[in-house]
């Protein structure tokens, strides 16, 4: 009798936690993603990158400098930049995700 209720909502829980999507929990907007990360970069080229990926993910993607990254890529950027401490580190992971990702 028991199981007629949890099985249910076991299943309901697994459909929902299964649609939510990467980008769900995180920045909407350009300003939302200064807010949430560049203030957070460590170093200052950090910062000044973590402001392009969050420029060219939301606000203009079209733009010339914004030209060598697609969308996996600024994610990985946005999502790896914060925590390098150095200058060299934080163009290491532009490098590395810009390599992983290539734009189309």
């Amino acid at each position: 009798m028991r199981y007629r209720i949890i099985v249910p909502a076991l299943l309901c829980l697994l459909g929902m936690a299964a649609t939510a999507g990467a980008q769900a929990f995180g920045p909407k907007t350009y300003a939302d993603c200064v807010m949430l990360n560049a203030k957070r970069a460590v170093s200052r080229d950090g910062g000044m990158l973590m402001r392009r990926a969050c420029k060219c993910r939301f606000q203009d993607p079209k733009a010339p400098e914004c030209r060598q990254y697609s969308q996996p890529a600024l994610d990985c950027m946005i999502g790896n930049l914060g925590p390098a401490e150095h200058d060299e580190d934080a163009w290491g992971v532009e490098r590395a995700c810009r390599n992983k990702h290539p734009a189309p």
